[in-house]
């Protein structure tokens, strides 16, 4: 193995794999992808990462191991576990393939942060360019593109899908067939990046079998990267541990590729960060970037669970569990135009008492509140993580009012007509635990499931103790301090987190990279992910991550075309 390249990407997930394409396309360019977890290579990929339904999020062997987060911040809310994909695709691997752009208000507001040439339209193309839309082909589409998307059909809709529907064209509520071009706030079918029989990993998609034939390419996992190496303020090579090893790799450029967590983290290891944290910590303070760290991001959600009656349920031959949902704008003074949504998800596991519970889950698109990441002293660097949800008393407000909504929503007579027993779900470790296939989680649901079917009426004390704590949501949302606690006490977040290294202006203190990716003050490094996105869009980010890659390899590519 070399120990030079011109270019080493840190990290195979969405944004990983999509730069060891894009930049290894230029023949003379030698590229070295590093990924710490498995490789998952064409024809060897396990069959829970290919499944259409997300069974590999339910294996822990895909994850980052340890990584604990606080919903809220460290001194109100205890820590949890939370995923982020250790396997090459990296979330795009084990997540749900939801396959949202954002709306073209996201980008202005992107421009507006001081990134500039990140507006709709400098966007549009790469989109177009990353897709080969199934079902749509304006002018807004891509067709040739290495990554599907397509919809759940209306006619296999689940039962609670349809009941949805039923409940929006009641209240006048648009059908959206197009939520990634019609950006009106609707009812809509929710896009997926998948094939009707596998899913489409950005390992998949971007890391065929022709692209790992390339010569300038090395594609290198099990390799966990562990520093960088400095010469003044240039970073010109990369510490990695391989098989029991340490090893020294240079490179012209480093591209830190590790997501809205871990990429914070990294820098603020290597002394790059807020010196006066990285002081505390005593680590030397290379460089001063305040904003490492710091307006971190993510969609906060809550979960209302509901048991579907045994004719009611998603059929076994429909794979995805999200396939519609509400998109739609709170309306409350100062909060932005379709800011909240409403997931609409048939089936909430593998199991078989999860083909019985379906969850209405209302979600925070456009969050005010921003947290932070640092560093733990003492603890081999690990990131102290503090979404700090409802940390803007507008997001507790517009929880509130979607509270409310997702309730209306299960009086509608046809959603009544199809279901039992309805409860709070929390999204916490214990539900982890339950939701780990294993053959004793297996047998425990198959049992739970068959007794429910058998004798309804215990589903109630069933699913209060799953729940943790039996609630009377009629009750609860007409006691406005009780459905406040509540939130405070149920409110999780999607694995989602943005903004920690966003881009910005060289003249913004808070900024961390420009608009190409580069580190301010840092030569030979770039960073590449989620974590340079300055807000959250309003959608899944796998999509956009892969848009970023895209259009940061093509500015790079330009750049060495226009210096050769």
């Amino acid at each position: 193995m070399s120990d030079s390249f011109d270019t080493i990407i840190i990290g195979g997930g969405a944004a990983g794999c999509v730069l060891a394409n894009r930049l290894s396309a230029r023949s003379g360019a030698s590229v070295l992808l590093l990924e710490a977890g498995l490789d998952t290579p064409p024809g060897k990929e396990p069959p829970d990462v290919l499944d259409t339904y997300a069974t590999s999020y339910y294996n822990d062997a895909y994850f980052w191991p340890g990584l604990k987060v606080h919903w809220r911040r460290k001194d109100n809310s205890p820590p949890m576990s939370f995923l982020q994909g250790r396997i090459m695709g990296g979330g795009s691997s084990v997540m749900g393939m939801v396959a949202y752009r954002g709306t073209p208000d996201d980008y202005a507001e992107w421009e507006a942060h001081g990134a500039t040439g990140w507006g709709w339209a400098d966007v549009l193309p790469y989109y177009r360019k990353l897709e080969n839309d199934l079902d749509f082909s304006s002018e807004l589409h891509g067709r040739d593109g290495p990554v599907p998307i397509r919809r759940t059909k209306t006619e296999d809709w689940a039962p609670l899908a349809k009941a949805v529907h039923a409940f929006a064209q009641e209240r006048q509520i648009p059908f959206i067939a197009d939520m990634n071009a019609d950006f009106r706030d609707g009812y809509g079918a929710v896009p997926m990046s998948n094939w009707p029989h596998k899913r489409a990993s950005a390992a998949i998609c971007y890391l065929d079998t022709a692209v790992r034939a390339r010569r300038n390419l090395m594609i290198v996992n099990g390799a966990t990267a562990t520093g960088f190496v400095f010469e003044d303020r240039r970073v010109t090579g990369v510490r990695v541990r391989l098989d029991g090893q340490e090893k020294t790799l240079r490179a012209r450029e480093i591209i830190l590729a590790l997501g809205g967590l871990h990429s914070p983290a990294f820098l603020m290891r290597a002394g790059l960060g807020p010196a006066s944290h990285l002081r505390e910590l005593g680590i030397e303070a290379r460089a001063d970037l305040p904003g490492i760290g710091q307006n971190l991001s993510n969609h906060a959600i809550i979960f209302i669970g509901l048991l579907q009656h045994r004719h009611h349920r998603q059929a076994a031959s429909v794979r995805p569990h999200p396939m519609t949902a509400l998109r739609y704008s709170s309306g409350l003074p100062g909060a932005p135009a379709t800011d909240m949504y409403i997931n609409v998800q048939c089936k909430t596991s593998w199991s078989a008492l999860g083909a019985q519970v379906a969850n209405l889950a209302p979600t925070l698109l456009k969050p005010m509140a921003r947290g932070r990441v640092s560093l733990t002293a003492g603890d081999a660097g690990r990131p102290c993580v503090e979404f700090n949800f409802l940390g803007h008393e507008l997001d507790l407000a517009r929880f509130k009012q979607g509270f409310r909504r997702a309730i209306d929503i299960l009086s509608h007579e046809k959603v009544r007509a199809m279901s039992g027993v309805t409860f709070p779900v929390k999204f916490d470790d214990r539900l982890r635990r339950l939701n780990r296939i294993t053959a004793a989680n297996r047998v425990k649901s198959t049992l739970i499931a068959a007794l429910i079917d058998v004798v309804p009426p215990l589903a109630g004390p069933i699913f209060s103790t799953l729940a943790d704590r039996r609630v009377d949501l009629a009750a609860l949302i007409e006691d406005d301090a009780a459905l406040a606690e509540h939130i405070r006490h149920n409110v999780a977040g999607m694995f989602h987190p943005v903004g920690t290294c966003r881009m910005g202006a060289t003249n913004d203190r808070n900024a961390v990279v420009d608009p190409a990716g580069r580190v301010h003050g840092i030569g030979g490094l770039r960073v590449v992910d989620a974590s340079i996105m300055p807000t959250v869009p309003r959608g899944n980010t796998n999509i956009p991550t892969i848009m970023v890659a895209e259009k940061i390899s093509a500015a790079i590519l330009d750049q060495a075309r226009a210096a050769a």
